[in-house]
């Protein structure tokens, strides 16, 4: 059953194969019928070369402004590099620049050209936030936590965001609300959460579980952040671990289906509700990954 199940797996995304679950795969966002379409018939070039709305690249952006600013060490692979470079402008017009390299569409280019001001405003209080969390002590950044739980052929991996010897926090952002209003767009700051999002309660439960420190997560937008740490009773232990085995549930739920695939996705996907594309989730899936639905459930 192991060798099979090793053959299933080197099978997947045109032969590339399924080396690990990140969270992104096992999020309760993504369906299971959205994991066989990216990770069972899409490669990594083709996933790749999807074009992302602004509110997805938004994050990224300013975390890693933020992390190249505060941080000490930041992880490529398994490879620690000392930060040397902490000049503001060339950093942000780095990452600013692989931002808009390619939009969505003509709106979507429109927007990201407008909303720099706020960008920069997020980065700062995604800086404020760490400086409140970890005062001056010595920060990594993107290491690789792994886990093998019992039962699973594939490893679970994932990056801490920034992280000391003890603790670790995970940084999320809520990039502001585009509406078009008289020909013209205007922009709206999206509402900091009063309690933690589910979703990334159960990334934070990872995190803790693999590397053993205390969690803390917070959110940022252009005008404030907000911290939650382990006197919220989301962050509790019991409810980490709650969360934990649900998401190692979904891993496992996947294993099978590809044991009882053989993992053959037209076949997967017979056991499989086909995706909801009035979902509002499912408003900015790409042509290939539209595509490869409709070859799988028509």
């Amino acid at each position: 059953m192991k060798k099979q199940l090793e053959e299933i797996l080197q099978s997947l995304s045109g032969g590339e194969g399924l080396k690990h679950f990140s969270f992104s795969q096992l999020s309760r966002n993504r369906s299971i019928a959205m994991h066989i379409v990216d990770y069972w018939c899409r490669t990594e070039k083709q996933r790749r070369a999807d074009k992302k709305k602004y509110k997805l690249g938004y994050g990224s952006l300013t975390g890693n402004v933020a992390q190249r600013l505060i941080g000490k060490y930041i992880f490529r692979g398994a490879e620690k590099e000392e930060i040397k470079d902490r000049d503001y402008d060339s950093i942000f017009n780095h990452e600013y620049k692989l931002y808009t390299k390619e939009s969505f569409d003509d709106r979507d280019k429109q927007i990201k050209e407008q909303i720099k001001d706020k960008l920069h405003g997020t980065t700062q209080n995604i800086l404020k936030a760490v400086k409140n969390i970890f005062g001056d002590d010595e920060l990594k950044c993107e290491r690789y936590v792994d886990m093998l739980p019992e039962d699973l052929a594939l490893g679970v991996t994932g990056r801490l965001d920034f992280e000391t010897d003890l603790s670790f926090a995970e940084c999320k952002t809520k990039p502001p609300t585009a509406k078009d209003y008289r020909g013209d767009i205007k922009f709206y700051t999206q509402k900091l959460p009063s309690d933690p999002d589910p979703v990334n309660i159960t990334q934070v439960a990872f995190y803790k579980i693999a590397s053993g420190k205390t969690p803390f997560l917070f959110y940022a937008n252009e005008n404030d952040f907000i911290i939650f740490d382990d006197s919220h009773p989301a962050l509790w232990d019991d409810h980490l671990e709650y969360c934990y085995n649900e998401m190692l549930e979904k891993a496992k739920t996947i294993q099978r289906l590809l044991i009882l695939s053989n993992g053959d996705p037209k076949i997967a996907a017979q056991y499989v509700e086909k995706p909801d594309l009035n979902h509002w989730m499912m408003k900015d899936l790409s042509a290939d990954q539209l595509k490869t639905i409709k070859q799988l459930w028509g």
